[in-house]
């Protein structure tokens, strides 16, 4: 992550922008407690939908330049064997594996913030058409030359794909990133055949985990997480835009307690970075994984999973 500077070019809102509805404060000069980015936030959130989104928000430039090429989803991957990932996955390691859902046959897949295209070499592998967007120029080339995964660099609005082309759409843990869901929104309908699916990776404002921590939670994510959402916002999101939930989760693991922890004492000592001792500890990764699973049996995690179709 760069140490950004913060940008001129910030949106005021005057109410939510996703009903229009009145907001309040609701976590106000908070900082990145992640990567060290430059500036205080307010996130405000809204009476109707429970959005909490940052009041000012920040400039697409000022979000794309968060990014260099070093973040971990930009880099090349290895999924291991199947014992490594098994081993990671016990000791909580393995985080947000998730539960998409089940086709019987292979189609057309388009996964919205993909990286360097992990999840499509998956995917390919199962005999899918693949296809993704990602903001990362270097991510699109490792995932084109070295894959041959079809990334187009930029936006969803940018690539120019057929109406009704997919037959799923997938956004893990990229929605939250995005300063127009109404909009992708929109797009997502356009692009998606009138039974495909679309699956949306969130994390939940409404979990535990986010109500104990607060400005330290985990997930929050000021200023990289314009918008952060709950099962309430999505379910009014999704319907508005003429979608509905099939099913959701959540899907949590240690990070949302220690992680938070982590933030917190490292904070304390004026430190802003997501390392240390705390959240390297195994045996407590262990510990909260299944404590953090515990919650998600209750669909309380810190981390939320939709999967919606069309109405």
């Amino acid at each position: 992550m760069k140490n950004n500077k913060l940008l001129s070019e910030l949106v005021e809102h005057t109410c939510c922008p996703l009903c229009d509805r009145q907001a309040i404060d609701h976590l106000v000069g908070i900082r990145d407690l992640h990567y060290g980015i430059d500036g205080k936030w307010r996130y405000q959130k809204c009476i109707n939908c429970k959005v909490i989104f940052l009041n000012p928000s920040p400039s697409p430039k000022f979000l794309s330049d968060a990014y260099d090429d070093s973040y971990y989803s930009y880099q090349d991957f290895d999924d291991g064997s199947a014992f490594h990932r098994l081993a990671r996955w016990l000791l909580g390691s393995s985080p947000y594996r998730t539960k998409d859902p089940y086709f019987p046959n292979a189609g057309r897949i388009l996964d919205i913030g993909c990286g360097s295209g992990q999840f499509l070499y998956k995917m390919k592998r199962l005999g899918w058409d693949t296809a993704g967007i990602e903001l990362s120029n270097v991510a699109a080339e490792i995932g084109n030359t070295k894959h041959s995964l079809n990334i187009h660099p930029g936006t969803v609005h940018d690539a120019t794909f057929p109406a009704e082309y997919f037959d799923y759409i997938r956004l893990n843990h990229s929605f939250e990133h995005l300063l127009d869901p109404r909009d992708t929104l929109d797009r997502i309908r356009y692009l998606l055949k009138p039974d495909g699916l679309m699956f949306i990776g969130v994390p939940n404002t409404a979990s535990l985990q986010a109500k104990l921590f607060g400005r330290h939670w985990w997930n929050l994510g000021p200023p990289v997480h314009p918008f952060n959402y709950s099962p309430h916002t999505l379910k009014l999101l999704l319907s508005e835009h003429g979608f509905e939930i099939v099913r959701w989760r959540t899907n949590s693991n240690f990070a949302g307690f220690l992680g938070s922890m982590q933030l917190r004492a490292n904070e304390k000592i004026g430190v802003y970075k997501d390392s240390g001792a705390i959240i390297r500890n195994n045996f407590a990764k262990l510990i909260f994984n299944w404590i953090a699973k515990l919650l998600d049996f209750f669909r309380i995690g810190d981390c939320l999973e939709v999967i919606a179709k069309k109405k």
